[in-house]
């Protein structure tokens, strides 16, 4: 190698200045592009690739079995039929989220459709990296719905109860009131709606999935929920799709401090059973904390 550099005239440094400085620029629109894909206000629409792999993930997992011992089958008070599930290596007395699955239509038993998405949660890829506690309030026939004002009132009393339950006893683990997640599909994504805009200052997280037209339809009906993080679900062949395109929008308009929506190319309504596996969709709401009461609109 020869020791003597070559020398350089003004033009060619103009030159090698004006190589790093383009490479330089596009360094940063590609850091910024990537940053402004995964964080709050932005809508993407989620390729066909993407979706296989995600589906990939799912037929990995093939069936979620064993859920009717997993999961405790509970009967509140109020004649609200639901799933615990207290994971055996939570400790006693430390805290941990909550989780409130709420199911659809057609998902009135444990074991419907091989276990998804309610067994999602108990998988332990996701209580090995977040452990948490799961509730699963159940429909007891198809006519109930989550959105009633009296379904809704039997969940939320239950869940206040739960937690009243858990936290009480010094043998179990509690849970932390500042970090109730809330999520459902379908009918459960139209009740995810429904109760985030019903106690606005209950839940840390929400991800409703294919909620139809339940969520905001204009900036007025997104301001009282526009500081609860949101990340919304919905395949772009699903008939309720415009439901949630404006609902992103509404709460974007309202200045949301965190709502993301991903929209699945050429899917259709179901999607419960691969949209939890999304990337990022986990560590993003388990992170989430609810905000103290003096800061909360």
């Amino acid at each position: 190698m020869d020791a003597n550099p070559i020398p350089m005239t003004p033009r060619s440094r103009s030159l090698l200045f004006l190589i790093l400085a383009t490479a330089t620029a596009v360094t940063l629109s590609i850091s910024t592009t990537r940053a402004e894909v995964d964080g709050p206000g932005i809508s993407r629409v989620i390729a066909i690739e993407e979706v296989k792999k995600l589906k990939a993930i799912r037929d990995e997992i093939g069936e979620i079995e064993n859920l009717e011992v997993l999961y405790e089958d509970r009967m509140h008070k109020s004649g609200l039929p639901y799933h615990l599930y207290v994971p055996k290596q939570l400790k006693a007395g430390e805290k941990y989220p909550l989780v409130t699955f709420l199911h659809g239509y057609t998902d009135l038993t444990i074991d419907t459709h091989k276990g998804f998405p309610k067994g999602v949660w108990s998988l332990p890829r996701i209580q090995k990296t977040h452990p948490h506690i799961l509730f699963v309030p159940r429909n007891r026939t198809k006519e109930d719905r989550w959105s009633s004002e009296k379904y809704r009132t039997m969940t939320i009393n239950a869940l206040n109860d739960l937690v009243t339950e858990l936290n009480g006893d010094p043998k179990t683990p509690k849970v932390d009131v500042d970090r109730l997640y809330l999520t459902g599909f379908s009918r459960g994504g139209q009740g995810t709606w429904n109760f985030i805009r019903t106690f606005p200052k209950k839940f840390a997280a929400a991800a409703p999935l294919s909620g139809f037209s339940h969520g905001p339809q204009n900036e007025k009906e997104a301001e009282p929920i526009r500081h609860v993080p949101i990340w919304i679900f919905n395949g772009d062949g699903d008939k309720g799709v415009k439901g949630s395109r404006i609902s992103f929008k509404a709460l974007k308009d309202a200045g949301a401090a965190d709502v993301r929506y991903h929209e699945y190319k050429s899917q259709g309504h179901v999607i419960d059973d691969f949209a939890y596996f999304t990337d990022g969709f986990m560590p993003w709401i388990f992170s989430q904390k609810r905000e103290p009461s003096s800061k909360r609109r």
